[in-house]
């Protein structure tokens, strides 16, 4: 298996690596295409979600599937929200990159500072110098107040919740494009992963399960696993890339070009390992159980 996991992980990056190619000169600081903020930002978001997407194939490599799931989750919400911020017209373009770059964080730094508080409140000597990144976090009164005054509660959490991945997936499931409504089926898979992330008794469950099956089901899910997640990987790089072309309106026909490319050595391979797990899983032993 060390054999195809090193083919994939090395494919899909040559893969994600010529989107990034793609999108390089749409995100340089040059580009004049779009409103300087806007070019940041995204610039910003998209070559984070790259570089963790490149994080998750060196762990497919050493066959870590499970730990790319955790990896995983935060490229798919950062994909999204990389899409949702470039969905529509440029005014409203404009006012979801200014939410999430500006508004938000202010949100945030408040929930920041009261933990801070807290935490200094608790600690038996608050004037240790170690302590001092935590002091850095506090919000005088004045600021806080300032912040607070500009939004009611209810706007606060209106505009939180229509960040969330739960709004996010809403919203697409609402838009009049297929593709968008089906990306709203995520939800499944990213709840699934916080099982994982929190180190729960199904998260852990999960992991026991695969342990408990026999060479041949464990070789079947391992593969199906790693090649469902290397998958994941190319489909949301192609996500950003088409988000950000259809932003700065450029042809996107160069995103299936670089696909045709890695059909035969990757994609179908991917296919084919999604397939032998189902019928391995399903069809020859039944019910997993």
């Amino acid at each position: 298996m060390e054999r195809i996991f090193k083919s994939w992980s090395g494919l899909a990056s040559h893969f994600i690596g010529e989107c990034f190619d793609v999108a390089k000169p749409f995100i340089d600081e040059r580009y004049s295409g779009l409103d300087p903020l806007i070019r940041f930002v995204a610039a910003q978001l998209y070559i984070d979600c790259h570089l963790s997407s490149e994080s998750i194939l060196l762990l497919i490599r050493e066959q870590k599937e499970w730990d790319t799931d955790l990896v995983a989750r935060s490229v798919m919400e950062g994909s999204l929200k990389f899409t949702y911020m470039l969905q529509g017209e440029p005014p409203d373009i404009g006012r979801k990159v200014d939410e999430y770059w500006n508004i938000l964080p202010q949100f945030a730094s408040i929930k920041h500072s009261e933990r801070a508080v807290r935490f200094l409140q608790e600690v038996p000597d608050p004037d240790n110098p170690n302590w001092l990144p935590f002091k850095e976090l506090i919000l005088d009164e004045p600021m806080i107040t300032a912040i607070r005054s500009k939004y009611s509660r209810q706007e606060r959490q209106s505009l939180e919740e229509s960040w969330s991945f739960t709004g996010i997936c809403r919203a697409f499931a609402k838009s009049d494009n297929l593709g968008l409504k089906l990306f709203a089926n995520l939800a499944h898979g990213y709840g699934m992963s916080s099982h994982l992330i929190h180190k729960d008794a199904d998260g852990i469950g999960m992991v026991w399960d695969r342990f408990r099956r026999d060479p041949e089901r464990q070789t079947a899910v391992k593969l199906g696993h790693s090649a469902r997640v290397v998958s994941d990987v190319c489909t949301f790089a192609k996500l950003r890339l088409f988000s950000l072309l259809r932003a700065c309106q450029q042809p996107t026909d160069s995103i299936g070009t670089i696909e045709q490319r890695y059909q035969e050595l990757l994609f179908d391979e991917l296919a084919k390992a999604g397939k032998q797990f189902t019928d391995i899983e399903y069809s020859l032993h039944g019910q997993p159980g």
